[in-house]
C-alpha cells in the first residue's frame, strides 16, 4: 500500500475481539440480573433469564459471522471488509429484527398446529411455547425443552432471518447502480474516510453496534420471551373464556334498560339475579298459600 491509498482494514481479528467482550458483559450482566431478581425488580429467575439470553446471544454471533463472510466476498471488488462490515451492518440489524418476529410467529404457530392435531409428538410442544423452558410454567424447567428451543432459535429463526435479510441488501448492490446504492456508498465512505484500521475497528465494531446491538436485544427479547397460553394449547390449559363471563357479556348491554314508565332498573341486582348459576326456588308446601301471603306481609288497601 502506497502513501497516497487509504488502509485496507482486515476484520475477523477485531470480529472475534468483540465478541469476547460482548460475552464478558453477558456476564456482567447477567450478574445484575441476579441483584435484581433477589430486590424483586425482575420477574424471570435468573435461570430463564440465562436462557432467553444465551438464544439470542447465538443468534447475534452466527449473524456476525456471516457478515463477514460476506464482507470478504464483497471486499474482491473493492474496498475492505472491514469497511463492507460496517455497511452491512445498519441494515442487516433492522431487517433480521423483522423478519425475526414473522419466523418465530411462523415456527411457534406451526409447532402449536402439530402439537394440537397430533399430541403424542412431544417434540412440538417445546417448540410451540417459545420463551417458556417446562410444561409447568415459569417456574418449571427442563433442560430438554432449553435446548429445543436453543436449536429453534438458531437454525429455525435466526439463521433464515438473516440470510433474507443478508439476501435482500446482496439483492440491492447487484440491482441497483453504485451511485444509487446505499449500501455501496456507507462502505465507499468508510473507507475513504482515511481513518487508521484501530480508529475503524472500534467505530464499526465497538461505538455503532453499542446502541444498535442493545435496541435489537430488547426488541428480540421482547419477541422471543415467553408468551400466555394461546387457544388450543390443550397441554398448557385452555384459555377460553368460563361461561359465567360469556353470558355476563351478553347481557351486559341489556342492562341499562329501562323500564316502559321510566323508573330506572335495577342494574346491580338484575345482574345478581340473571348471572347467578343456580337460584333455590320457594316452595310453598301449604295448600293455600298462607305461608307465602304471610312472607309477603299485609296487603296493601290504599286506594289507587
Amino acid at each position: 500500500m502506497s502513501a497516497g491509498e487509504p488502509p485496507v482494514c482486515p476484520v475477523v481479528k477485531d470480529f472475534l475481539a468483540r465478541q469476547g467482550i460482548i460475552a464478558f458483559a453477558g456476564l456482567v450482566f447477567l450478574g445484575w440480573t441476579w441483584v435484581r431478581v433477589r430486590r424483586g425488580l425482575e420477574t424471570r429467575d435468573v435461570r430463564t433469564f440465562a436462557a432467553d439470553t444465551s438464544k439470542q446471544a447465538g443468534q447475534q454471533a452466527m449473524g456476525g459471522a456471516m457478515m463477514v463472510v460476506l464482507g470478504h466476498k464483497l471486499a474482491e471488488d473493492g474496498f475492505s471488509p472491514l469497511a463492507w462490515y460496517g455497511a452491512l451492518y445498519p441494515f442487516e440489524i433492522v431487517l433480521t429484527t423483522g423478519f425475526t418476529g414473522v419466523f418465530r410467529r411462523l415456527n411457534e404457530a406451526l409447532a402449536l398446529h402439530i402439537s394440537t392435531e397430533k399430541p403424542w409428538l412431544s417434540w412440538a410442544q417445546p417448540l410451540a411455547n417459545v420463551g417458556q423452558y417446562g410444561p409447568g410454567g415459569r417456574s418449571d424447567f427442563r433442560c430438554s425443552w432449553y435446548a429445543a428451543q436453543l436449536l429453534q432459535a438458531t437454525l429455525l429463526i435466526g439463521l433464515p432471518a438473516r440470510l433474507c435479510a443478508l439476501g435482500l441488501v446482496s439483492a440491492s448492490l447487484l440491482l441497483l447502480p453504485s451511485p444509487l446504492s446505499p449500501c455501496h456508498q456507507l462502505a465507499r465512505a468508510y473507507f475513504l474516510s482515511g481513518w487508521p484500521c484501530g480508529v475503524q475497528a472500534a467505530a464499526i465494531l465497538y461505538a455503532c453496534p453499542l446502541l444498535g446491538d442493545a435496541v435489537q436485544f430488547i426488541v428480540i427479547d421482547r419477541l422471543q420471551a415467553a408468551r400466555g397460553p394461546a387457544p388450543g394449547r390443550r397441554s398448557l390449559g385452555s384459555s377460553r373464556p368460563s361461561v359465567m363471563a360469556r353470558v355476563s357479556h351478553v347481557l351486559a348491554p341489556f342492562s341499562a334498560r329501562r323500564f316502559s314508565d321510566g323508573s330506572p332498573h335495577d342494574d346491580e341486582l338484575g345482574r345478581r339475579i340473571l348471572l347467578t348459576p343456580s337460584q333455590p326456588t320457594s316452595h310453598d308446601p301449604s295448600p293455600d298459600g298462607s305461608r307465602a301471603a304471610a312472607a309477603a306481609g299485609p296487603p296493601d288497601h290504599r286506594l289507587p
